[in-house]
């Protein structure tokens, strides 16, 4: 039997995680350190039976793929058979030995499953381990999830969006890395080369006048019908944040400002043409800049702010850049900047 200082100190990595990412590669190191495999790997399938997201354990490095992955057609299969029979666990006799198939997590959008690659069927011993590891990490990516998503609309929360966008200007590829989970930023975002991102601040117009028209319930359905609208609009990589009453931020990948307003001005005509119960038109005031390296991100938030403002100034339902703005003559960049600082 393993001693418990060893589990405890599993536990303790566990627990120590605030990135859903960083957990799964920890418990993937757990089940390599107290389980004998050949290999182990966590798959996230989406409900077209598509892989989201594969990750592997090989050399006592964790290695994450996000591009267009196939897998075998017995592993999809008894996906398939799992989903349809409500199956938390399978094994399979393979050519090399056995498959040890757990669901750890589904929802509406995907379905996350363990396979660990054995020589011989699994112990009980080992079967008993695992699943008490396996209810630890449910129980604390669920406290995790919570914790960092907004509870009305399910988006990403404030607190969250620092630790996001302190990692922005991290460039290294993802697709097919090696992670060290002891460097790598929580809710970090993958930069693509020659992309650019943008810090977008979107505001409902008039919202205190639906609060009071019709109460606060009410105002809570629209925030919730705004979100499912910037789900639908934005991709996985966009990440979306509520901060709070009616302000929503993304963080928007684009390559130039001219596919940033194309993308924003889709999502901004949705909201206005959208059928809201009760209520003739929702718009939306929009205010952006571009995410820059040497600019502070509290400095950027300030940006996009003074250009939500003049959207509001003049006359709502509008996008503005910052950048424009400058160009206008009608703002100025702070004094301060990212690599400017003294410090003494």
């Amino acid at each position: 039997m393993y001693q418990s200082s060893t589990i405890i100190n599993h536990i303790a990595n566990f627990t120590s995680q605030r990135n859903t990412e960083l957990l799964a590669f920890s418990l993937l190191k757990s089940v390599n350190s107290m389980i004998s495999c050949l290999s182990t790997k966590i798959i996230t399938v989406n409900k077209k039976g598509e892989v989201r997201d594969h990750l592997f354990f090989e050399n006592n490095h964790c290695t994450v793929k996000d591009n267009s992955i196939e897998i075998d057609n017995v592993l999809r299969r008894s996906f398939e058979h799992m989903h349809d029979s409500s199956l938390a666990a399978l094994t399979l006799k393979t050519k090399a030995g056995y498959s040890v198939i757990r669901l750890l997590h589904h929802d509406r959008k995907s379905e996350q499953f363990l396979i660990i690659n054995l020589n011989e069927k699994m112990t009980k011993e080992n079967d008993y381990i695992l699943s008490g590891i396996l209810s630890i990490y449910s129980n604390f990516i669920q406290l995790l999830n919570e914790s960092q998503t907004d509870e009305l609309t399910g988006l990403a929360n404030r607190k969250t969006f620092d630790s996001a966008i302190s990692s922005v200007f991290n460039t290294r590829p993802r697709e097919h890395k090696e992670v060290d989970s002891e460097r790598r930023s929580p809710n970090e975002i993958i930069v693509k080369e020659n992309h650019k991102y943008w810090l977008v601040i979107i505001d409902i117009d008039d919202f205190k006048s639906v609060n009071d028209r019709f109460g606060h319930l009410y105002g809570d359905e629209i925030l919730i019908h705004l979100a499912q609208i910037i789900r639908s609009n934005f991709r996985n990589e966009d990440l979306q944040f509520r901060f709070g009453g009616e302000e929503f931020v993304i963080l928007l990948s684009a390559d130039n400002q001219m596919e940033c307003m194309q993308i924003l001005e889709r999502f901004r005509r949705n909201v206005e043409e959208y059928q809201f119960p009760n209520l003739d038109t929702v718009t939306v005031s929009i205010g952006v800049v571009e995410l820059k390296k040497e600019t502070f991100h509290i400095t950027s938030i300030d940006y996009a702010d003074q250009a939500l403002y003049k959207s509001k100034k003049s006359g709502k339902n509008q996008i503005t850049f910052f950048e424009n703005m400058l160009s206008q003559g009608i703002a100025k960049k702070s004094d301060i900047q990212g690599g400017s600082v003294d410090f003494f």
